[in-house]
């Protein structure tokens, strides 16, 4: 399914058929993902209605678009636009990585009617000025990359970072499945994520998540290091803020411990009714 929002195409998917007396949860992929990464590790009879999204650039929501559209602020309140099309009046924020970026960005932003946030292997960006601006660097020449050599290549490059070594323990068919979900996305859409959304382009939220008093869940494979920290760190700042190290896994809980994942996920919400 689609929504029109100023001109650009959301593509959205529920996993089951949606019941107005369940909550919901939107979930929001990572950076060359699609909202297809959740089918399997949300499978689940709970009366939750998970809502997926793809994002701007990235599966079947609009590429081609001015370079404004990418940016955080812009996208942002393009999703709540979107929530408001679809008549849902409160919901709670699951997101990966880059999705977690934006669910972030977006509650803190946005906060009426957000009932939780989920972080997977996320963080509220950087905050020192330097590093925004080596990370803005960086990010370009990965933009370069992609215009320049193509999205197999980049791919390649991509699926060997020290970031994702651990799903090279994953089943064959599933990096056959990460890898296909890759290569299908458009080059310009990429480089235009990278560019105007990517950590170096984002502003910091550290100072922001310190004032929220909105649920938060941060989710750590116990061997992604880098993000295991973040989520102490933010543990620090946040007033009602949950820390869950799951067990062998890495950057990508969710493809990784799909029911681990889904175990802690649910466990969370059921805390957030009492």
């Amino acid at each position: 399914m689609k929504k029109t929002i100023k001109g650009a195409e959301y593509a959205y998917h529920s996993l089951k058929p949606y019941q107005a007396s369940w909550p919901t949860v939107v979930c929001l992929h990572g950076f060359t993902g699609t909202s297809a990464t959740f089918n399997q590790s949300l499978k689940t009879t709970a009366k939750i209605n998970f809502l997926t999204i793809d994002l701007i650039g990235h599966g079947n929501s609009a590429v081609y678009v001015h370079p404004y559209r990418y940016q955080m602020p812009t996208l942002i309140r393009d999703l709540e636009d979107l929530m408001k099309e679809l008549a849902i009046p409160d919901y709670f924020l699951l997101g990966y990585s880059m999705g977690g970026r934006v669910a972030l960005a977006w509650a803190l932003t946005f906060p009426e009617n957000k009932l939780g946030i989920m972080l997977e292997s996320a963080s509220p960006g950087l905050k020192i000025l330097p590093k925004r601006i080596a990370r803005k660097k960086s990010d370009r020449k990965l933009a370069l990359r992609l215009e320049q050599y193509g999205i197999e290549n980049f791919v390649d490059f991509w699926q060997e970072l020290p970031l994702f070594a651990s799903q090279k323990n994953l089943a064959p068919e599933i990096q056959a499945r990460v890898r296909q979900e890759r290569l299908q996305q458009a080059p310009f859409g990429l480089a235009m994520s990278l560019l105007f959304m990517g950590t170096g382009s984002q502003a910091s939220y550290w100072t922001v998540l310190k004032k929220t008093d909105i649920p938060i869940l941060f989710l750590a494979g116990q061997l992604d290091l880098k993000f295991s920290q973040i989520g102490l760190q933010m543990a620090q700042q946040a007033k009602n803020f949950a820390y869950q190290v799951i067990p062998a896994a890495g950057h990508c809980i969710h493809l990784e411990q799909p029911e681990k994942f889904q175990q802690a996920v649910l466990s969370w919400l059921a805390d957030q009714k009492e």
